[in-house]
């Protein structure tokens, strides 16, 4: 009878729990005014990138903070981001620089087709080009990747798009380029069926960090002459360097690489007061996101300034509050 009556108290008492948590987020989002939206969709990326890890730090700030609900879009990344932000397919989305650029201005992957209702909110960190190989694979460079097979990841990504430009400048030619997610390509390479596996990723790659307790590999580098001739290119990318010791199996040399920063972005029509807090407590509370993913430590408002395209009203007003300079060109009636 004891028990009977302790089992029906804790069943009440949880019930009473949740009523009380419910009621709690339904207040808090009813503080938010009327013309906000209820919720948000996030494009990311497929499993087993940064974006996929990155947001979902960024939902539970959004939930946590805001008292809205994010739900994460998982695409192939930031040339379908641009795409479903820009046709309000998707509230919020992750990109890189170039693809955004190029989205707006028509050119590489837009193809004459200009994709300028997107707006830049807040910057958030370098992706490093990484690739690497099995040890007993005998590949040390890619230049050893001629007649070979390599993994880019998600057609519509950065890397897919990116890392065949890098190999075609490099005078490297592959037997086959192979497009999926870093997860299958992983498992093709533990198999034997992929030679080499490439992403363009926040530090660290969790991919790597896995299979190099398992496996032996090699992280190939990005040669210091071929990044050059392809930043002379595409000048919106950067030299870069992964140094010594980051990975366990780097531990005797720099990794020297590309990158390219990241950005969120949203629709020039949402709110101006709604994306002026997204950003607010987005820098407030970053430690969120850097729970989530180490490389939320980039993510400065100072560096805003480089975006490729203009801000939206609601983050521009933000930065001028901190006392930031924004070029005139980043800045659209």
């Amino acid at each position: 009878m004891k028990e009977s009556k302790l089992k029906r108290f804790l069943t009440i008492f949880c019930i009473i729990s949740i009523v009380i948590f419910i009621s709690m987020e339904m207040s808090e989002a009813q503080k938010n005014p009327p013309h906000w939206p209820k919720s948000v969709t996030i494009g990311a990326a497929p499993v087993g990138g940064t974006y996929y890890i990155w947001v979902g730090g960024f939902i539970k700030l959004l939930q946590d903070k805001m008292g809205i609900p994010g739900y994460m879009v998982v695409t192939g990344g930031p040339v379908h981001n641009t795409q479903l932000v820009d046709t309000k397919q998707s509230d919020l989305g992750m990109v890189t620089v170039t693809p955004l650029w190029e989205g707006w201005h028509g050119e590489g992957w837009a193809k004459g087709k200009k994709h300028q209702n997107t707006r830049v909110i807040f910057p958030m960190y370098a992706s490093y080009f990484q690739m690497y190989t099995l040890k007993k694979s005998g590949i040390k460079s890619i230049h050893d990747l001629n007649g070979k097979s390599v993994g880019v990841g998600p057609i519509g990504g950065t890397p897919a798009t990116y890392w065949p430009k890098i190999l075609e400048i490099a005078s490297v030619k592959p037997r086959r380029i192979v497009n999926a997610e870093s997860v299958n390509l992983n498992i093709q390479i533990v198999y034997g069926t992929l030679d080499a596996n490439s992403q363009a990723v926040g530090l660290p790659w969790v991919i790597v960090t896995e299979i190099e307790t398992t496996h032996e590999i090699n992280i190939l580098s990005i040669p210091k002459a071929d990044a050059e001739k392809f930043i002379r290119k595409y000048p919106l990318f950067a030299p870069g360097v992964i140094p010594r010791g980051y990975y366990k199996s780097n531990k005797d040399y720099d990794i020297e690489t590309i990158t390219v920063w990241n950005y969120m972005i949203c629709h020039k029509d949402d709110p101006e007061d709604f994306i002026y807090e997204v950003v607010k407590k987005s820098f407030e509370n970053v430690d969120i996101i850097i729970a989530a993913h180490a490389s939320a430590k980039e993510m400065k408002p100072e560096t805003i300034v480089h975006s490729p395209i203009p801000l939206h009203q609601g983050a521009v007003k933000y930065y001028k509050e901190k006392g930031i300079k924004i070029p005139d060109k980043l800045i659209l009636p």
